[in-house]
């Protein structure tokens, strides 16, 4: 596994968030992590306003890059601490200003808690393609063998599958009710994407 984010960058499947994250928790490096919980703590507490932009912009990675410390193992805590902060304290819909360490310097605070500029659409997850390709793989981190596509449409009993081992994930795959072309895309984008591979007539995860 490669240790800096250009190589990281450079595998299938892998975008920048997850290149910067790995290169910064896996392997200690000084990246300049942003995801969600980040992006909506430096908007409260720097920039003052309830929400960060629908999408990322240049302007917030210029931020979060400002803010990072310079040392390097500081700099992995604080990826760490922020991203914590966003995730239980300083939360979408129901921050819990009172507990936050740093609420005596958080802009949005000072500017009397102002609404969010719009209203957030929860990201639909349950019957979506991600959903079916990590269902997908589920099934193949545990398989021995390469899976026939015939395999991810039946149920684990009729395959002669134990509910144990690799019966769990292709119970919770069965449960999807996947439509066939879905199943199809799915396994396709997995392969096409480098994350699975066809060997002697199934698909596995990559040698």
């Amino acid at each position: 596994m490669p240790g800096n984010y250009t190589e990281l960058l450079a595998l299938p499947g892998v975008g920048s968030y997850t290149a910067a994250a790995v290169a910064a928790f896996a392997f200690g490096r000084r990246e300049t992590v942003v995801d969600t919980n980040i992006r909506r703590v430096h908007a409260r507490l720097v920039s003052g306003v309830a929400l960060p932009s629908p999408s990322l912009t240049a302007a917030e990675m210029r931020l979060a890059a400002e803010l990072l410390p310079d040392d390097v193992g500081t700099s992995v805590r604080w990826n760490a601490a922020v991203m914590e902060l966003g995730a239980l304290v300083c939360t979408a819909r129901a921050p819990k200003c009172a507990d936050c360490p740093v609420r005596d310097s958080c802009a949005w605070l000072a500017a009397g808690e102002p609404p969010p500029s719009y209203i957030p659409k929860g990201q639909a997850w349950h019957g979506t393609d991600r959903q079916v390709r990590g269902a997908v793989l589920a099934v193949l981190r545990l398989a021995e063998t390469p899976v026939p596509a015939e395999m991810f449409e039946q149920e684990p009993a009729d395959l002669g599958f134990a509910p144990e081992g690799i019966g769990v994930p292709l119970a919770a795959l069965h449960r999807l009710n996947t439509a066939p072309e879905q199943l199809e895309r799915a396994l396709g984008g997995l392969v096409n994407d480098g994350l699975a591979q066809l060997h002697e007539g199934g698909y596995r995860l990559p040698a």
